[in-house]
């Protein structure tokens, strides 16, 4: 039984140096936390911007009124991790904007936003706000 239990002691120090570390690995930190301050090149202007033509064109939103919340993991080193999407009705209800549609289009366009920077070097999540009213979205922030 002692030895059994040297074995395993002496194999668990291996198998933690075999796996390999990914940067998406690290913990993550919200953008605003101890001086982190991550934001994308441009801010509130370049998000607005990368996502006009979807405010140009969808016009016809159902339901008519709500918030996407759009939350994108940033490496510390500004690789794509990963991304979380919220919608919410006026209600504060779970929801689906144009049957699903509406999110993959959005989501097209956050994989595609690049020059994310941060003042310290953590794996962040940020933000970015979609405000629809009367069928149109009205607010990106």
């Amino acid at each position: 039984m002692r030895i059994l239990l040297v074995l395993i002691m002496l194999s668990v120090p291996l198998l933690s140096f075999s796996q390999e570390k990914n940067e998406c690995d690290d913990p993550t930190m919200p953008y605003w936390a101890n001086g982190i301050n991550s934001r994308i090149e441009g801010e509130g202007p370049t998000l607005r911007n990368a996502f006009k033509d979807i405010q140009l064109t969808e016009t016809n939103i159902n339901p008519n009124n709500g918030f996407i919340t759009l939350r994108l993991i940033i490496s510390k080193t500004g690789k794509f991790c990963g991304i979380d999407t919220f919608q919410i009705d006026e209600n504060y209800k779970n929801t689906e904007f144009n049957d699903g549609e509406l999110i993959e289009k959005l989501e097209k366009v956050a994989l595609g936003l690049k020059k994310w920077h941060r003042d310290e070097d953590y794996k962040t999540y940020n933000l970015i706000r979609i405000k629809i009213k009367d069928g149109k979205i009205e607010e990106i922030f």
